[in-house]
């Protein structure tokens, strides 16, 4: 049962029911219903862009201080090339070591690059935060349809995806090739649609563009902690092997510009692993206690130096806490039959274990095996992210499941919409502890952060690296057109000849 108490036919009871469909159950065919949707919707986006744009004051970015400078050369290296039509494969900067820009990876090389001919770089900075978000708020309304969320479920994912610690805390602190996170929705879709039982090599084809794209934004961090997490899951799951290596096989293969020189300039360059979560209540403070970026953690048994709570932030505030607890873990390990299709228990290892990876030197202890890209990560907390985010959306599932049957009365309404305002509330006074003005402001004596030494190596290498850069680029580029191709003379061979009834 889903409708309120009462007389049915008192306008009271009519007002009762049409709010509660409204925010409580998936627009139906009504077109008002419909309309209503969109416009909350849209005033959803607006704000959410808004948010961000605030968040970033405007674009004006003061980026004499922390990474801000880095990326800001990064994008100025860009710019140039594109105003006297050059292809940048050297900058006036050693960072990470070299010069040689197109072999650093977490250079943002997407086609939105081309509006740095019409931007400067302050906004493009605005811009291509601006877009992403805009790319994320598909992923989510993706999610919507395919798991029929009512306008409180949608609203509820909404917040704590968009404006959670993690991703605000990281793009306060100028880690800009985060802004590949806003892809994780579609990996996240991708995943849920693979354990309901689309093995497909179809399927598996589509991971392949959502690890495209999180590389081409530069994200090396994201993109490993997918593969790690997909890695996980298929020792859970063989049955999944098939389409994740199609996925990643064919992510890497279009990839291979960006892969191969990094390889070539970056061989035996290690990251120096820091430490992760130092303890549980540090871990859960991350989730439900605001701090703002002079909370600093350390040192850790005297040889982890300091680091800073912008790598411990994972904030969702009590409330989204709470949802996560009852409904992506008691509800769904312990009341299945609340379920009505899939429990996703095949998450719960993957999800678990890269948790506790996220802990202490656990994942140091593997830093030292000789797998490619195994030192891509170096401080492992970051790892929480991605649990963190399945159980918020397998949470938000329950939740409209359970919606579904709930008996509505004004009391239980106005508490849902009450807690839902909090929430948002609550985000918003951590986004006000961390936004850059305020930052850029109380961090004026803060060194600017140093170009790395040269390393030897890449120097050595500097002769092969051009040649390199080209035929990867090469090898990418024919990929990538002869799988469009496949792509193309498949759905050709699909589609019923004209004049015969499909």
């Amino acid at each position: 049962m889903n409708e309120f108490k009462g007389n049915p036919n008192s306008l009271e009871e009519k007002l009762k029911s049409l709010l509660f469909k409204f925010c409580f159950q998936y627009p139906g065919p009504n077109l008002k219903t419909k309309i209503g949707n969109y416009f909350v919707l849209g005033i959803a986006y607006f704000a959410g862009a808004f948010h961000w744009a605030w968040f970033l004051n405007y674009g004006r970015v003061e980026y004499k201080y922390i990474d801000w400078q880095k990326f800001f050369d990064y994008y100025g290296v860009i710019q140039k090339a594109l105003a006297e039509n050059t292809i940048p494969y050297f900058m006036p900067y050693f960072y990470k070591g070299t010069n040689q820009f197109l072999a650093i990876p977490e250079t943002d090389l997407s086609p939105t690059i081309f509006l740095l001919k019409f931007l400067s770089v302050e906004e493009f900075f605005l811009a291509q935060c601006l877009i992403l978000y805009s790319l994320g708020f598909v992923g989510c309304l993706w999610l919507k349809k395919k798991y029929r969320w009512s306008l409180f479920a949608f609203l509820s994912f909404f917040l704590v995806f968009n404006f959670n610690g993690h991703i605000v805390a990281h793009l306060a602190f100028s880690h800009w090739p985060w802004i590949s996170y806003f892809l994780l929705p579609f990996f996240i879709l991708w995943v849920l649609t693979l354990v309901e039982g689309d093995r497909s090599p179809a399927h598996g084809a589509r991971l392949s563009g959502v690890l495209f794209g999180i590389l081409l934004l530069g994200g090396l961090h994201p993109f490993f902690w997918c593969l790690l997490f997909l890695a996980l899951l298929c020792l859970y799951q063989r049955d999944f092997f098939k389409p994740v290596l199609i996925g990643v096989g064919l992510s890497l293969v279009f990839s291979t510009y960006r892969i191969v020189p990094a390889m070539v300039t970056f061989f035996g360059y290690k990251n120096n692993f820091v430490f992760g979560f130092p303890s549980i209540p540090a871990f859960l403070e991350s989730m439900i206690v605001i701090k703002d970026f002079k909370t600093v953690l350390g040192p850790v048994l005297d040889k982890i130096g300091y680091f800073g709570w912008w790598e411990m932030d994972h904030y969702i505030g009590l409330l989204g806490f709470g949802v996560i607890l009852y409904f992506g873990i008691y509800r769904r390990r312990f009341r299945s039959d609340t379920w009505e299709s899939h429990d996703y228990r095949v998450l719960d290892g993957p999800m678990v274990i890269l948790t506790i990876l996220s802990f202490s030197y656990m994942y140091g202890l593997f830093t030292h095996l000789p797998v490619p890209l195994i030192t891509v990560e170096r401080i492992s907390s970051r790892f929480f992210i991605v649990p963190l985010l399945f159980l918020l959306t397998l949470s938000v599932i329950g939740m409209q499941q359970s919606l579904n049957r709930v008996k509505w009365d004004w009391n239980r309404t106005g508490l849902a919409l009450s807690a839902l305002l909090f929430e948002g509330l609550m985000l918003l006074s951590h986004s006000f502890a961390w936004q850059v003005k305020d930052l850029q402001i109380r961090m004026k004596a803060e060194a600017v952060r140093a170009v790395d030494p040269v390393s030897e190596w890449a120097k050595s290498m500097e002769e092969f690296y051009v040649p390199v850069v080209q035929i990867s680029f090469l090898i990418s580029l024919t990929a990538i057109v002869v799988f469009l191709g496949t792509v193309w003379v498949f759905k050709l061979k699909r589609r019923p000849a004209r004049g015969t009834p499909e």
